[in-house]
């Protein structure tokens, strides 16, 4: 019976380590500078992200993201209603586990997700070092026109990038587009062994396909109401924000296709 007994409890255990998702074995922190104005190199937005990865699992987004979601955040607002977690400024993330992997982004208050198509690289001859590890440049073209750069390292042989910058056959460690006006880098490398789940979003829209996607976004840039809930985004003086808002929805999100 005892042995019955304590093969049960390891059972439901790993039924709950399942549920909860795999452990990660590292964790590797990116920077991302972005040009918002091709015509102006000095106008650049930088922000950070995190990977946490195995080699069958991934959770690419912010810390800040990460943290709210999870029902962890330390930073807080106050409001009328109180004092409230505030909202981070970058909730994207992508999910991948090994059958798919899923986008999350912003269209107004919600958040579509969907799956990201595969990309398909082609390696070539260039070599460099990178943070001490031998790396290997290969270029793709994503399924909306855009050409990318990635350095990979075989030394951490994790098919593993920032975002959508996965397959190849270890780790990407930088990534750049044609025009150099995007710029993914990693900044520190880390072993971990948190537990990858994807995020828990509140106004999730779950969208079957990547065009749905780009049509509603297309749709909320022509009509900010359309999904804002038909209100305007105003700040605490009571000025009207929304094209702020839609301003820099177009300018951090459009890169991510």
């Amino acid at each position: 019976m005892k042995v019955k007994f304590i093969t049960t409890i390891l059972f439901l255990n790993s039924l709950a380590l399942m549920a909860q998702g795999s452990k990660a074995v590292m964790e590797i922190d990116y920077e991302t500078k972005y040009v918002s104005d091709s015509l102006n190199k000095g106008n650049v937005k930088v922000f950070a992200s995190t990977l946490l990865c195995n080699n069958v699992e991934s959770l690419y987004c912010s810390n800040e993201a990460k943290a709210y979601y999870r029902g962890k955040s330390n930073e807080t607002i106050k409001t009328n209603a109180g004092v409230i977690p505030k909202y981070p400024k970058a909730v994207e993330s992508l999910y991948k586990n090994s059958s798919s992997m899923i986008a999350s982004l912003p269209v107004g208050k919600y958040i579509f997700s969907f799956e990201e198509p595969k990309l398909k690289w082609n390696i070539l001859n260039e070599t460099k070092e990178i943070k001490g590890f031998k790396c290997r440049l290969a270029v793709t073209t994503t399924d909306t026109g855009d050409q990318f750069f990635a350095w990979f390292t075989n030394d951490i042989s994790i098919p593993e990038g920032p975002f959508r910058f996965k397959g190849l056959s270890g780790m990407v460690l930088e990534v750049y587009n044609k025009s150099k006006t995007i710029e993914i880098y990693a900044t520190e490398i880390r072993k971990s062994e948190e537990i990858i789940e994807p995020l828990k979003y509140f106004n999730e829209v779950k969208g079957k396909t990547k065009e749905q996607f780009l049509e509603a976004r297309k749709n909320f840039h022509d009509n900010p109401s359309m999904y804002n809930g038909n209100l305007k985004v105003v700040d605490e003086n009571g000025n009207d924000r929304t094209k702020i808002m839609v301003d820099r929805i177009k300018k951090i999100n459009v890169f991510l296709d």
